[in-house]
């Protein structure tokens, strides 16, 4: 009969690997960057589209959601800080993806909306998370509620010991 530490440490490698695997495989960075690439019809946004961060893509969706919104907003829905916000939101700008307006009774606060080439990338960015979301809830599917509680589970506490 199998030592149960045998089995714990073949359990550990094979999770061990699997997640080398995950962590190794192509960033998010580099599969939203491709399927973007193959599906913008614009020649300024293939242009554009490398020196683009995955940050900014998002930053992007987030101003697309919103009619027009200001920086700490941004900052709140995303969780990153006032400052990243203000560095992306000037490199969307100098790409001319948003644009920034001021209110006339004050002019302090800052809102940011998308230009036209800015909507056309966020809309092809939505679609493409969409398609991701799609290929996770089959996956997620495949599993009972209890199992898919426990690996949740176990990926919060080893999350807390790293």
């Amino acid at each position: 009969m199998p030592d149960m530490n045998d089995d714990l440490l073949q359990l550990k490698n094979r999770i061990e690997k699997s997640m080398y695997r995950i962590l190794i495989s192509k960033t998010d960075e580099d599969q939203d960057r491709l399927w973007l690439v193959g599906r913008i019809s614009d020649v300024r946004l293939k242009k554009l589209l490398p020196r683009l961060s995955v940050s900014s893509l998002h930053v992007l969706d987030v101003i697309n959601a919103h009619e027009s919104i200001k920086g700490v907003d941004i900052a709140r829905d995303m969780g990153i800080t006032k400052g990243a916000v203000s560095k992306i939101t000037r490199k969307l700008l100098d790409q001319d993806l948003i644009s920034k307006t001021r209110l006339p009774d004050n002019l302090k606060e800052i809102y940011f909306s998308v230009t036209s080439l800015g909507t056309e990338l966020a809309e092809l960015h939505r679609v493409f998370h969409q398609e991701q979301d799609q290929k996770s809830m089959e996956l997620l599917t495949s599993f009972d509620a209890a199992s898919l509680e426990i690996v949740a589970d176990f990926l919060e506490k080893l999350a807390s010991l790293r």
